[in-house]
C-alpha cells in the first residue's frame, strides 16, 4: 500500500469511522497506539545485515568504517510509529 491508496481508503470511510483509533492488525496482536510523522533524518541500512533494521544518519557515524550502508528513506518520508 502506498500513501495515496491509504488516503483514498480514508477518504471513503464514513465520517463516524474517522474518529476511531487506527488499528494495525498483526498475527497475534492488534497495535492501537499509533502516530504518524515525517522522518527527521535520512535513514540507512547495513547492506550486509539487512535484518538489523534502519538507523538514522546521525547514528551511522558511530558505525565501524568497514560497514557498508545504503540510504533507504529520505528525510521527510512519512511513516507510522507504534507508541511504546
Amino acid at each position: 500500500m502506498n500513501w495515496k491508496e491509504l488516503k483514498d481508503f480514508c477518504n471513503n470511510l464514513p465520517e463516524s469511522e474517522l474518529e476511531k483509533k487506527v488499528i494495525l492488525w498483526r498475527e497475534d496482536e492488534a497495535v492501537v497506539d499509533i502516530y504518524a510523522q515525517g522522518l527527521e533524518e535520512d535513514h540507512y541500512i547495513n547492506v550486509d545485515d539487512k535484518d538489523s533494521g534502519c538507523f538514522s544518519v546521525s547514528e551511522a557515524k558511530f558505525l565501524d568504517k568497514d560497514i557498508r550502508i545504503k540510504k533507504v528513506y529520505d528525510r521527510g518520508h512519512p511513516i507510522l510509529h507504534e507508541n511504546f
